[in-house]
């Protein structure tokens, strides 16, 4: 998939697994912009760009943001949890800062 490095100011072509490599191993963060608003499974939050981190190389936070807005809600995953969590593939723009 097109990953842009907003650091570097270069377009890449990098799997999921690189991505996660870098945001784990290399203190990199990534945005995932989505075309429509996601939704977790009760309703009770609502976002369009999430930005991913990772606290000490098996811990991951995931930030929520609506329009431009940072929310106060955030998500915290470990290396296995990120299967089901961290969808690159979705998104319509990846960003990596």
């Amino acid at each position: 998939m097109n990953v842009t490095d907003i650091v570097k100011k270069e377009t890449l072509e990098m799997t999921r697994e690189q991505i996660l490599d870098l945001v784990a191993n290399h203190n990199r963060q990534v945005d995932l912009v989505f075309a429509e608003k996601q939704s977790d499974e009760d309703g009770y939050l609502t976002w369009d760009r999430e930005n991913w981190t990772c606290v000490d190389g098996r811990r991951f936070v995931r930030s929520y943001f609506l329009e431009g807005r940072a929310l106060s809600d955030y998500s915290g995953y470990n290396k296995y949890d990120l299967q089901a969590a961290f969808l690159p593939e979705e998104a319509k723009e990846v960003l990596l800062g």
